[in-house]
């Protein structure tokens, strides 16, 4: 792995851990009934919250299962991967930490 295939998983790994934090966080407000402020019924706020925590986790399971093992491979596989890799790092354009050399 490039040093800046490192850094851009890093920065991804860093991205994706706040998402789940802040959807594990919507559910506690929402399972407290927070989400009745926002208009929303205890059951939409559920989903919306269990979509959220999926949505993060998946994110990860994919960086860590599908792109992170492949980087270092020769051929058409090793720059699918980095292009997976820089274009899940490019949803993330203007975030902290985000370096525009990264770009795919």
């Amino acid at each position: 792995m490039t040093p800046d295939q490192a850094a851009m998983a890093a920065f991804l790994r860093e991205r994706y851990a706040e998402k789940l934090a802040n959807a594990h966080t919507m559910a506690r407000a929402f399972t407290q009934g927070m989400g009745s402020d926002l208009g929303l019924q205890p059951a939409d706020a559920a989903h919306q919250a269990r979509s959220r925590i999926h949505a993060a986790e998946a994110r990860t399971r994919f960086l860590d299962e599908t792109v992170i093992p492949y980087l270092d491979t020769a051929g058409p596989t090793g720059r699918i991967a980095d292009i997976q890799l820089r274009l899940l790092a490019d949803e993330h354009k203007g975030a902290r930490g985000y370096d525009e050399a990264w770009r795919p």
